[in-house]
Parts: structure tokens; C-alpha cells; sequence
């Protein structure tokens, strides 16, 4: 257990964080939510016949996410806080 309260955490947060924290983490997170949406759409649409063809274009679908999630995640932070 830590050894402040939550006004402290609160008032040491808001002395911490800027804007372009929240502006990064917001841009982050619609550009995450983007890609997730374009490989579901992608996988989906170029899934193949029943079931077995929908889990296959499923796995790749999360892998190819997760996979652009990692690699536009290093990017973006190298171009928001590079200084």
C-alpha cells in the first residue's frame, strides 16, 4: 500500500499532465481503434467458406492488429515525444 491519499495523487497528477498527454493518448487510441476496424473489415470480407474459413480470417485478423498495434504504437511515440 503506498503511503499518500488520493488528494495527493490527484494534485501530483494534474501537476504532471499536459494536454499533450491526453491529445497523444486520444490520437493514439482512434488510430488503434482504426486499424483493429480495417483488418477486421479486411480479413472478414476475404474470409473463406464456413466456419473454418471465418476462424482462420479471425486469427489473422488479431494477429495482423496486434502485429500494426505494436509497430504504429512504437512510431507514434518516437514522432510525439522524439525531442
Amino acid at each position: 500500500r503506498l503511503d499518500f491519499g488520493a488528494a495527493t495523487y490527484l494534485h501530483n497528477t494534474l501537476d504532471f499532465l499536459t494536454l499533450w498527454d491526453v491529445t497523444s493518448g486520444l490520437i493514439k487510441g482512434a488510430v488503434f481503434g482504426f486499424l483493429v476496424a480495417l483488418m477486421g473489415c479486411y480479413f472478414g470480407m476475404n474470409s473463406g467458406r464456413g466456419a473454418q474459413g471465418v476462424g482462420r480470417a479471425t486469427k489473422s485478423a488479431v494477429v495482423a492488429a496486434s502485429v500494426l498495434i505494436l509497430a504504429s504504437n512504437y512510431l507514434l511515440t518516437e514522432l510525439f515525444f522524439s525531442a
